[in-house]
């Protein structure tokens, strides 16, 4: 696979891919929008998670050997893009994700950071089998994102050097971030291997009401299974990923603080409502996906393309300051008690509400 620093695509690309060209595609079967889901959309986009998760895996062994900051910056720079494989696919949360027990390995918050300090003080073996074994709560992206960047965002910034320094001085950290780094990779091989195959996750979706698909007996069940994704990653991104810190103003579930991601995060978990949307990972209406299916019922299906739009839109506006010079992390936006960055992040919420009620009108099966 090509090596690619995956980003939040700009909302100009965005537009036209969306709103550039009017689908000219003639309303596919149902069966045929699951089969093409179940292999371009979601099995690549674990491939691609795979893939991404092995190099990061690569650059913290990496780190063992040979550690400055151009080492600290490539090892990050992975686990930035490897971040946003696994943030896009928190809209199809379904199967072995769920089933086998990956999502709580790879992404359990918050992180238990009194347990992680005993497991670096101590002396027990930091090898892959050691880790394997522990809870999600001190492992995954969270456990790796922390020994990378370290500070969060009360405590400043670390630097790449600072960063290199503070590694070269702590062994255990390092033998630790190899060891995670083959944990997390073990699991996304082992979710994109689960959908891949005569008999994986994606040919029980692709096969929905037939006897090929002893998951999905009927073809409702299977769309209702997407819509569902959506629906719910949606609503975690207004409710708990925006709307408890906004209403709260505490961090405790303020996902990826150390290498100030949230906002990215957040931004993917759209990217991956639309990818289910167009049938495509690249912004572009493939006549596939579930607004084919809702073309055919000659639902606004621009009202969703537009939805889309305004809340990665608003979004990506959080953090922003009115001199244009400085950006915020979230969390810093979510403490610094400005009108306007509160103002801000409410408009997001707002926006994925909107998103939220546009997809449900577009995917009633009623």
């Amino acid at each position: 696979m090509t090596r690619r620093i995956f980003r939040p695509i700009p909302l100009a690309l965005l537009a036209g891919a969306i709103l550039g060209t009017p689908s000219v595609h003639a309303a596919p079967a149902a069966e045929r929008v699951l089969a093409h889901t179940a292999a371009q959309v979601i099995t690549r986009n674990y491939v691609r998670l795979a893939s991404a998760t092995s190099r990061l895996a690569e650059r913290l062994a990496d780190l063992r050997e040979t550690l400055d900051a151009e080492d600290v910056i490539a090892a990050r720079a992975a686990w930035r893009e490897a971040r946003a494989y696994w943030e896009t696919g928190e809209a199809h949360l379904f199967g072995p994700v769920d089933i086998d027990g990956h999502d709580p390995a790879m992404d359990s918050w918050p992180l238990d950071r009194r347990e992680l300090g005993q497991l670096m003080a101590g002396s027990a073996s930091l090898d892959a089998r050691g880790v394997a074994g522990l809870d999600g709560d001190v492992k995954g992206f969270h456990a790796i994102e922390f020994l990378l960047w370290h500070q969060p965002v009360a405590e400043g910034r670390e630097s790449a050097e600072r960063a290199a320094e503070r590694l070269a001085e702590q062994p255990r950290q390092r033998e630790l971030l190899a060891a995670l780094g083959v944990d997390l990779d073990d699991h996304a091989t082992a979710m994109a291997a689960s959908w891949r195959g005569s008999d994986g996750h994606a040919r029980q979706l692709a096969g929905a009401g037939t006897p090929a698909s002893r998951l999905y007996p009927a073809v409702r069940g299977a769309l209702q299974e997407l819509a569902e994704g959506m629906d719910g990653i949606a609503d975690e991104l207004a409710a708990a990923k925006l709307g408890e810190p906004l209403a709260s103003g505490r961090l405790d579930g303020v996902e990826s603080p150390y290498a100030r991601n949230t906002r990215a995060d957040m931004q993917h978990n759209v990217e991956g409502i639309r990818n289910l949307w167009l049938g495509s990972l690249d912004g572009v209406d493939s006549g596939l996906g579930l607004r084919a299916l809702a073309v055919g019922k000659g639902v606004d299906v621009a009202a969703v393309d537009r939805a889309l739009l305004v809340a990665n839109g608003r979004l990506a506006a959080i953090g922003e300051t009115d001199g244009g010079n400085a950006r915020l992390a979230f969390a810093e936006a979510v403490v610094s008690g400005d009108a306007a960055q509160q103002a801000r992040i409410q408009a997001a919420v707002d926006a994925v509400r909107g998103l939220q009620e546009r997809l449900a009108a577009a995917l009633d099966e009623e």
